[in-house]
Order: C-alpha cells, then sequence, then structure tokens
C-alpha cells in the first residue's frame, strides 16, 4: 500500500494544532478558580473542546500533562454535567459528530438500564424499588433549605434587607469557606449551620448597617434574611455491591437513600440491612432498607458530605417465603432476627393460610432438616441463612355443613345444627320451586371422609310430615326439577314465516298463534297451505308421522273455524303460493352503452339477451377479453350473437342467466404481458404476428432454469393454452391483446440433467421416427 507522505503531515499538523487549541482552552484553568467562574464560561470553554472532537475523559488527561491541578478538573468536570442539560440544546448547531460526548447523567439509573418486568429468579425484597424507571428519587432542591444545613464551598448565600435600606446581597462561598460582602469582607461560615451563619453574618452587618440594631417600631429599621439561593454539589463514591458504582456528583441536600438510588441500588449479592456512610475514613452511620420500605424511616437528617464514600457490601442472612402470605419472596435477615420480624417484612398472611403450625425447611451441615414452630413461638425463634418458610393453605374442607341443591329457591351451603332434618333444611333454602319434581329426592351421605351412599326419599312426604329424616354434617340433598327428567317440549315452524323458529311447548297453542310468534305470515305465503306433522305412538313400524292439512285466511283464522291445538313437537310448514319469486338480478359492467344491475325477466334468459337490454358495446370493447362470473368464479367462451352492434364470437356459448351473474366487458388491450422464468419480467406492446419467443427475447430472453415444455399463454378472457410438443418440435400459442405468457421454472432436479422419464420418451420417439422414414423410403 502507497502511503501519502503529504497527507501524512497534514494530519499530523491538523492533529497538532487541535491539541495545541485544546491545550490553550485549558491552560486558563491554572491559574483560576474553577468555581468562580461564571456558566458562561464554562460553556464557552466546553464548546470548545467538543468541537475539537474531545471527551471529559481527554480533557482530564491533557489537564494532568500540563500539570493542572486534579482537583480543579473535577471541578471543571463537575460544573459542565451540572451545565450539561442547557448545553445540550446549544450544541445542537455543531457540525461534526462526537460519539464520544459523554450523556447527560441522569437521578439514578436510565431508561435503558431500568425494567419494568419482574425478573423472575430475582424475588429479594427491596430489589424492584430500585429498578424502577417511574419513580423519581431525586431530592427537591426547590424548597427553602432547613435552618441546620450545613453550609461548604459552592454554596450562594442570599442577604435580603428591607426597611429603612432595600438591597439583595449575593455571595458564593469559596474554597476557603469564606463568602465576600461589600463593605464588610470576608466571612467564614464553612462547616456553620444554616441558622449559626446567618446570626454570624447579620453581626457583621451591622458594623455598616446600624439600621439592623434598631428597635422594631423604629423608621431606621432594616430587616434581614439570609438564605442559601444555590445549593453546591458534592462529590459522592458509591463502591461495593451495587449495581453501578462510581463517583456521582450530588445536591448537597441529597441523603444516603438518594446516593444508593443513583447507583441503581444493590446488587444481586449486595445488602439492604446495612449500607455503610464513612466519611473522614470513619464510619458514621448505616441506613436501613427495610426499615425505609416497612416503616418510611431512614437517614432523612443525615445530609451527605464532599468525598463521603457509601460502601455497599455482601448480603447478609437470605431467607426464603413460600405459600399463603401476602409477598412471597427472598428476604435478608441480620444476626439474630426472629420469625417475627419475617412476618413483618412480608406483611402478614393471607386469608387462606394456616397459621396453627409452620414448617421450616434448614440446612444442618452436610443435610436438610425440617422445624415446626407454632405462631406463638415467632418471636423467640431466630432464623437462620439458607432458612426456607412455608406456609400452606387451609383444608377446603366444612365441618358444620350441610348442602341443598336443584329446584329450590336459595340452594347452597347452609350450618348445620344438631337434629336438624331434610324438611328444615328446605325451609331455610326458602322452599321448593314450581318446578320441582315431588316423588323423588335423593340424599348423599360421606362415611369415614372418603365413602358415600345415596338414599332416596318422597318430597312430598317429607313436606307433609309424613317421613322425617334426619341430616348428618356433610349431607347433601337434591331436589329434582321436573323438566331435567323428560325431553323438552317444543313446537317448530318453518316456512313462509318471518322469523322461522323452535319455541317452548305452551297448553292450548293454535297455530295462528305460533304464526303470529313467528313474526306473521311472508308476502309468498300461501295461508290454505298449511301442514303439521306430529309424532305417532301407535306401534307400527311403517307409519313416521301423522300429517294434518290446515287452511287459514290472511287474517290467521283458520277457514273452517274449528280451532287446532298443537301438541308437543308438532312441526308446522306454511308454504309458498304456487309460482311466486322474488326478483333475481344480473349485472353487467365494463363497455356497455348502460352498465348495470339488471332485473331477470325469464328463465330463460341468456347472455346475448343481457347485452342487448343494455344496448350493446361501446366502441371500445374488446370481446375477446370478455367474461362471465359465476359464484366467484370466471368462465369464457360467451357468445355475443345477438348484440345490437352485431358484433358476433362464433366459438363462443350463449349461456343462461342465473341470479347473481355478472358479466364483465373490458377495453381495447394493446399490450402482452410476460412473466416468470425470464430475463427482465415486463408489459410489452401489442404487435400483429410476433411470436411468443419473439415476445420473450423483447424481454431478455429465457433464464437457464426456465421450463421451455410448460410455458403457457393466458388470454385476455381467461382461456389457457400451453406449448404443444411432437418429437423436438415445440408450437407456441398465437397471441391476442391483452394475453400474458407465462414461463415457470423447472424442477431443481430437472436444471443439469434431464430425468429418466424424459430420456426414455426421447428415445422411443427416435425409435419410432426411424421406423417411419425407413417405411417412407421403401
Amino acid at each position: 500500500m502507497k502511503i501519502n507522505t503529504k497527507q501524512l503531515v497534514t494530519t499530523f499538523i491538523l492533529f497538532l494544532s487541535v491539541t495545541v487549541a485544546v491545550a490553550q482552552d485549558l491552560s486558563v484553568l491554572k491559574n483560576v478558580d474553577v468555581n468562580s467562574l461564571s456558566d458562561d464560561k464554562i460553556k464557552t470553554y466546553w464548546q470548545q473542546i467538543q468541537k475539537s472532537g474531545y471527551t471529559l475523559d481527554e480533557v482530564e488527561m491533557l489537564a494532568e500533562a500540563q500539570g493542572i491541578s486534579p482537583l480543579k478538573i473535577v471541578a471543571f468536570k463537575r460544573r459542565v454535567q451540572g451545565l450539561q442539560q442547557s448545553l445540550q440544546t446549544e450544541n445542537s448547531s455543531v457540525t461534526k459528530e462526537v460519539k464520544d460526548v459523554p450523556v447527560v447523567e441522569t437521578y439514578g439509573l436510565k431508561e435503558s438500564e431500568k425494567s419494568d418486568k419482574k425478573e423472575e429468579e430475582v424475588l429479594l425484597f427491596g430489589y424492584d424499588f430500585f429498578n424502577n424507571s417511574k419513580i423519581s428519587f431525586a431530592p427537591n432542591v426547590n424548597i427553602a433549605v432547613p435552618a441546620n444545613y450545613q453550609i461548604g464551598p459552592g454554596d450562594e448565600i442570599m442577604i435580603d434587607l428591607w426597611g429603612a435600606t432595600e438591597t439583595t446581597l449575593t455571595a458564593q462561598v469559596n474554597n476557603s469557606g469564606q463568602i465576600k460582602v461589600n463593605g464588610v469582607g470576608f466571612i467564614y461560615v464553612n462547616g456553620f449551620t444554616l441558622e449559626k451563619a446567618a446570626a454570624k453574618i447579620i453581626a457583621k452587618l451591622k458594623t455598616i448597617y446600624t439600621g439592623i440594631g434598631a428597635a422594631a417600631g423604629s423608621y431606621a429599621k432594616i430587616h434581614t434574611n439570609v438564605t442559601v439561593s444555590k445549593i453546591r454539589t458534592v462529590q459522592v463514591n458509591i463502591i461495593g455491591e451495587v449495581k453501578t458504582p462510581g463517583t456521582y456528583s450530588l445536591s448537597s441536600l441529597s441523603n444516603p437513600l438518594h446516593a444508593l438510588y443513583v447507583a441503581g441500588g444493590p446488587s444481586k449479592l449486595g445488602t439492604f440491612r446495612d449500607v455503610q456512610l464513612i466519611r473522614g475514613n470513619k464510619k458514621i452511620a448505616s441506613l436501613d432498607v427495610y426499615e425505609y420500605l416497612i416503616s418510611g424511616t431512614h437517614l432523612q437528617e443525615l445530609k451527605l458530605q464532599d468525598q463521603d464514600v457509601l460502601l455497599v457490601g455482601p448480603y447478609k442472612n437470605l431467607v426464603m417465603v413460600e405459600g399463603m402470605v401476602k409477598r412471597p419472596g427472598d428476604y435478608e435477615l441480620t444476626a439474630n432476627q426472629t420469625l417475627e420480624d419475617l412476618i413483618r417484612y412480608f406483611g402478614g398472611f393471607t386469608a387462606k393460610s394456616y397459621t396453627s403450625l409452620f414448617v421450616i425447611e434448614r440446612f444442618n451441615g452436610n443435610q436438610k432438616e425440617v422445624k415446626e414452630v407454632a405462631l406463638s413461638d415467632a418471636a423467640t425463634f431466630v432464623m437462620q441463612a439458607g432458612d426456607k418458610l412455608l406456609v400452606q393453605e387451609v383444608l377446603d374442607e366444612y365441618k358444620n355443613k350441610v348442602a341443598i341443591s336443584g329446584a329450590i329457591f336459595r340452594p347452597g351451603n347452609f350450618e348445620f345444627t344438631p337434629g336438624m332434618d331434610v324438611k328444615s333444611l328446605i325451609t331455610k333454602a326458602e322452599g321448593i320451586t314450581p318446578e320441582a319434581f315431588l316423588e323423588r329426592g335423593l340424599l348423599i351421605r360421606t362415611i369415614d371422609e372418603t365413602q358415600k351412599i345415596n338414599t332416596a326419599f318422597s318430597v312430598k312426604e317429607v313436606l307433609n310430615d309424613a317421613q322425617k329424616i334426619v341430616l348428618q354434617a356433610k349431607d347433601e340433598v337434591r331436589i329434582f326439577n321436573k323438566n331435567e327428567l323428560e325431553e323438552p317440549k317444543t313446537i317448530t315452524i318453518s316456512g313462509q314465516v318471518n322469523t322461522p323458529q323452535t319455541i317452548d311447548f305452551v297448553q292450548n297453542l293454535q297455530i295462528e298463534d305460533v304464526i303470529a310468534l313467528s313474526g306473521g305470515l311472508t308476502d309468498a305465503a300461501d295461508p290454505t297451505t298449511i301442514t303439521v306433522s306430529r309424532r305417532l305412538k301407535d306401534g307400527s313400524f311403517v307409519t313416521m308421522s301423522e300429517i294434518f292439512s290446515l287452511a287459514a285466511n290472511k287474517d290467521l283464522s283458520l277457514q273452517n273455524q274449528n280451532p287446532f291445538y298443537l301438541q308437543p313437537f308438532d312441526i308446522v310448514q306454511v308454504a309458498a303460493e304456487k309460482g311466486y319469486t322474488k326478483q333475481q338480478t344480473v349485472s353487467i359492467f365494463g363497455e356497455v352503452l348502460y352498465p348495470g344491475n339488471y332485473a331477470l325477466q325469464t328463465k330463460n334468459e341468456k347472455v346475448s339477451d343481457l347485452i342487448e337490454r343494455a344496448q350493446g358495446f361501446t366502441p371500445f370493447a374488446f370481446l375477446p377479453g370478455a367474461n362471465l362470473i359465476r359464484n366467484g368464479k370466471k368462465i369464457q367462451n360467451i357468445s355475443f350473437d345477438k348484440s345490437p352492434a352485431s358484433t358476433s364470437n362464433k366459438n363462443g356459448i350463449d349461456l343462461l342467466l342465473l341470479a347473481g351473474d355478472s358479466i364483465y366487458i373490458p377495453a381495447k388491450l394493446e399490450t402482452i404481458a410476460i412473466s416468470g422464468a425470464i430475463q427482465n419480467p415486463s408489459l410489452v406492446s401489442y404487435q400483429k404476428g410476433k411470436s411468443l419467443k419473439q415476445y420473450v427475447n423483447q424481454s431478455g430472453g429465457f433464464l437457464k432454469n426456465a421450463d421451455l415444455n410448460n410455458t403457457y399463454v393466458t388470454a385476455a378472457n381467461g382461456d389457457v393454452t400451453a406449448v404443444k410438443k411432437f418429437l423436438f418440435f415445440k408450437k407456441y400459442p398465437m397471441l391476442s391483446p391483452g394475453a400474458t405468457i407465462s414461463v415457470p421454472q423447472k424442477p431443481e432436479n430437472e436444471n443439469n440433467k434431464m430425468s429418466t422419464t424424459e430420456i426414455v420418451g426421447i428415445t422411443s420417439s427416435l425409435a419410432t421416427l426411424a421406423i417411419l422414414l425407413q417405411t417412407l423410403l421403401k
């Protein structure tokens, strides 16, 4: 590969100039207080660095090479991250794409890093709290700073004076812990609470504003208020078993729980019970996340300071809870915590819990053992790592239940009392329904918890006190419905009624009643021809039903005035008037003078008749492409011998029309479509006399895998014509406007060689041809 020296030199010079430019931008940081720079200055420096294609990490390396203090670079990075949100909008105009620019630090894990889906393998209580993208756990920086807030470098103090003098003073706490007030000088406030710092500041202001000490009602009185207008950020190191350990810039109002949320919470190996806050190499507090999740208490008043360390160690003792509890899953317990503590964590038991005795599986050296614990001993039973608590469900059994079902008003379970009998149970269930079968009921009794025995009784005798049956616990009584014990009785009506249907049998129902229930007679009905077929029970193997012929008037009254009462399972049939036929339509569309829908006049109306009613074809009609559509399928070869335009299709058939038929006459076509295994499937113009091969060649010719023997042509009217073969000769179909040439592909096994069948066929044909030639020559 040839190296272009000139290009290398140019690239090196460009790189050197960019590096020098960045170095010049950074050099200003060497002799200035970064925290005292304005936001506009920080933005300007960062924009220049971004245009040069450098990231914050690369800036840190360049600054170190120039001897710039690491503390200043950390401060610079912190300022950039604080301004990143506004810089995103302003930097959208930068034309050069900078892929390595760090993404804005959001509070907590990014959306892409969090998941709302429960990880089935992770059921540790508290884990999902830090993995929920829908909650925001940032401290509220818009509230008033509390009086016990500890002031430090980076905070901005605002001093309001009103009364005899109206003015507002602001000053930022410098790295030395001081603020500078005009006319007063420097005031040291680092480490003071806001309340004490305010008292110190006001005491200093009294030297130049004497009205501060004036009496409340004095015209010279000056009122004061000291607050923190801008809160500093602190650098906190979060290490150990957390999802995203690292150094984070947080608001000085943040507490350890805020910091833990920023790092995504403890990892699968991290503890939730002992998160340590280390300051100045000393442990000053411990955070128990469970206490916050259960009771809402945590180190709310303990604020983070610069260079604090949050250490998350490995989890303590993990135990598992399964069964009928409110929050089954894994829980972390501290040393000597009891079953009572665990019950508080999983929220107690469900209504179905069996709480008389608990089963705990425990590891004991090289094997497992089972411990049984009563609820009364929960406060003294100490849990161990690896324990599994199993809370079982109460048995689905009733000790004092009797049940009744069937044709009663209130079926269900009832309380059993000694001496209770079947009649008193029926009374508790609000009695039997009118459909109850009184001759027989059933009593099913459970014996020895497994076997059941049935006893029949007369419902009528029980209700009349002629029979008394004493119940036992768990007895079940069944009262039958009369309809359950017989075939449902119905009447069916069909034929010329508006709603043919099957209805329930009702006593004294007449023909006219059933017709009225079925929406009355249709326009086609012949009320003088009504038949009723009835079931027979005459013991004959020949007759199947009894037939009654009835005649009625249009007003549904019978002509002989004698009522005819229907019986169960009767079938009523109302006949149609002789010759009654609803209008049936056909349609014709396309190149005819009057397209549209037409009603058939006679049953022998043909295609040519319909074309004549449509006043014939337009000058643009393409008759060879005409087709008839019947039941969704095309029918070709229709005739036009009777058309008003005297256009005929001598080869066609003048078909009889059926209801729903549709005729389509297309416009003249002047193209040929070519598709399939050819070089360039296309649509070309039709030229009279041009052969199939010529059209294919016009589209680039056949592909190697083209099956010439099975090539076919589809005419405009849908007729399909295939290639005809004789020995080595092929006769291709003739083409007409609107036709489609289809060239299929050969099967895969035929792409490279002929099949055995083809070889045998060709050989036989050659032999036949040889014999024929020999005969002719003789």
